[in-house]
């Protein structure tokens, strides 16, 4: 008799697990033809059942009714908070779903949970509930790793003045598009402000390294043109340079916020006036390939910008702006003896004379061709130049060729006049 009765027991315990198995099917059909409050009853009993209760499907199916239901009034005076309840069954089936069988099947429906769920945060940052807002987004990022959840939570840190919890959520955040951007998959609407903040963090502290490292991160999520991200890299530029002594460096710094700010005029100053005292001091410590490579550098980067429709405006300012590389040396050298600075301006012509005296860098000028090329440039000179210019020149040109008696039948012409 008790085996009968534990058999009896055991068949309805199994049936009624499998009537609580066809409710999860019956729920499924009932979403599907948008009878929520039909699948919410029938996920509710399953809750119930020691077997669905365990199933992950349980959960994700309640939590979609509840979702759907939220915005229905006999609904919310039983369930005051059903997108918060929604978001925790959801946490639920994924802590459930242990060999990932449903992973990705409800992205979408997250999806729209999230946003829901957002949209509730958003309202408590509004009226300045902080602490409030945080936990709400934080529910989202549990969900999904929303980037909006994720920048919200650090902007209510940041507006409820706790700078710390700010710059740790920002700084996972811009490494998250960091290291999603280096893996090829496109960012959907990133913000800028997070990299923006954390520059201002570290150039309030003078740590100009670490800002410079946001903003470069930032330009290669955002691009080159982002009108925000260049005024900071034109601002931070500026401040940099204040205190910093004349260098490479320095030039680096500058070359690099014209970049963003091409056509600055007091960057494109400071950029003149730092390269004609880096190749003053380099001609002075004995000149050499690394001064030619530096003068080269300056003279093709002025080139290009010559070439470019959108400097044309700043020909009158920007004397450097030459159509080619040799007419930049030969404004340099120009340069340097209007400021009497005799060493550096004959350095200067020497290298234009080299430049110009073939009409190829692949073809190595024999000493006829550069005689020939001083000739034809100290006649020039004695016509257009001042006679202490064509002095200089002439005194360059015959300290490395004492003896061509060109250059001494031109001397001769000169001392006439």
């Amino acid at each position: 008799m008790q085996k009968s009765l534990l058999f009896i027991g055991l068949i309805l315990t199994v049936s009624f697990a499998t009537a609580q198995i066809r409710n999860l099917e019956r729920a499924e059909e009932a979403i599907a033809d948008s009878f929520y409050e039909r699948a919410y009853k029938l996920t509710s009993e399953a809750l119930e059942d020691e077997v669905t209760k365990k199933d992950p499907l349980t959960y994700y199916l309640h939590a979609i009714s509840t979702y759907h239901l939220s915005g229905e009034k006999f609904f919310l005076k039983r369930n005051p908070e059903p997108i918060k309840d929604a978001c925790k069954l959801i946490l639920k089936a994924k802590r459930k779903d242990k060999d990932n069988r449903y992973e990705g099947v409800y992205d979408e429906i997250i999806n729209s949970i999230v946003e829901a769920n957002n949209a509730l945060a958003l309202e408590q940052y509004q009226v300045n509930k902080f602490s409030k807002s945080i936990k709400i987004y934080s529910l989202s990022v549990e969900l999904n790793n929303d980037t909006t959840a994720m920048y919200m939570i650090g902007r209510s840190y940041q507006m409820d003045a706790d700078t710390v919890n700010a710059k740790i959520h920002y700084k996972a955040l811009v490494n998250g598009y960091y290291e999603d951007a280096k893996a090829g998959k496109e960012l959907a609407n990133p913000y800028v402000e997070p990299f923006l903040f954390l520059t201002d963090c570290h150039w309030f502290k003078k740590e100009y390294d670490s800002a410079q490292y946001y903003l470069d991160l930032a330009t290669s999520i955002f691009g080159e043109k982002h009108p925000r991200i260049n005024f900071y890299q034109y601002s931070l530029a500026k401040d940099q340079i204040a205190d910093q002594p004349p260098s490479s460096l320095m030039m680096n710094v500058i070359q690099k916020a014209l970049k963003y700010s091409p056509t600055d005029t007091f960057l494109i100053k400071k950029e003149n006036a730092l390269a004609m005292y880096l190749i003053r001091n380099a001609v002075g410590a004995g000149g050499g390939a690394e001064t030619d490579s530096m003068i080269m550098r300056f003279a093709r980067r002025k080139a290009s910008k010559a070439m470019d429709p959108v400097f044309e405006n700043l020909k009158e300012l920007d004397i450097f702006l030459q159509p080619y590389p040799e007419n930049v040396i030969w404004k340099i050298s120009d340069y340097f003896y209007t400021n009497t600075h005799d060493a550096a301006a004959a350095y200067c012509a020497k290298l234009y004379i080299l430049k110009t005296s073939v009409a190829s860098d692949t073809i190595k000028p024999t000493e006829k061709d550069i005689v020939d090329r001083w000739i034809k440039i100290l006649d020039f000179t004695s016509k257009n130049e001042t006679s202490g210019f064509s002095a200089l020149l002439l005194n360059q040109a015959l300290m490395d060729y004492p003896k061509s008696k060109a250059l001494l039948d031109v001397k001769k012409k000169l001392l006439k006049k």
